[in-house]
């Protein structure tokens, strides 16, 4: 009998956990919604691990993917790649094709536009990061969150720190 009763308190917490994660996807939603970019990303990588414990890998990979694009109305592609490489083995697993191409064209045009800036800062006078470069460090809330094992490259690079302003025009 206490064997059965502790399957269902564990059953019961589990569920808890789920539906938490599940809640911390839609507050994700609703911030980013509401322009509200950065709480939004702090919601997915709450819900993230939290979905990806319960198995539920088509949400899981949507997180991922909604992170992405938060960090992308943030205009940190910086942060959004290792977000859309983590999601995009997994939207072709769960074969969500609308999902996975909107994805890969994301990390292609995040790709393209760091190339762009790391073209320009090779022909820049080295000078001062700019002013968003001190957003690229995560809160302190940040350290605790658990993120994806493939989202290894989430931190900011170490080149996103040295940005230049393109070079003043000379005569």
């Amino acid at each position: 009998m206490q064997e059965g009763s502790r399957a269902l308190g564990e059953d019961a917490a589990a569920r808890q956990r789920q539906d938490r994660a599940h809640f911390l996807d839609l507050l994700g939603d609703s911030l980013g919604g509401l322009g509200r970019h950065e709480a939004a990303v702090e919601a997915y990588r709450q819900a993230a691990p939290e979905l990806q414990t319960a198995g539920a890998n088509c949400s899981y990979a949507l997180c991922l993917l909604k992170t992405a694009d938060s960090y992308l109305s943030l205009h940190e592609p910086w942060n959004a790649i290792g977000y859309l490489e983590a999601c995009l083995p997994l939207l072709r697993e769960l074969r969500m094709a609308r999902h996975f191409s909107q994805a890969q064209s994301q990390l292609a045009a995040c790709q393209a536009e760091l190339t762009q800036v790391r073209l320009l800062r090779e022909g820049a006078a080295r000078s001062a990061p700019p002013p968003q470069a001190a957003r690229l460090a995560a809160p302190p809330q940040a350290a605790r969150l658990a993120a994806p094992p493939q989202a290894a490259r989430l931190a900011a690079p170490p080149q996103a720190a040295r940005l230049a302003a393109p070079p003043p025009a000379t005569r």
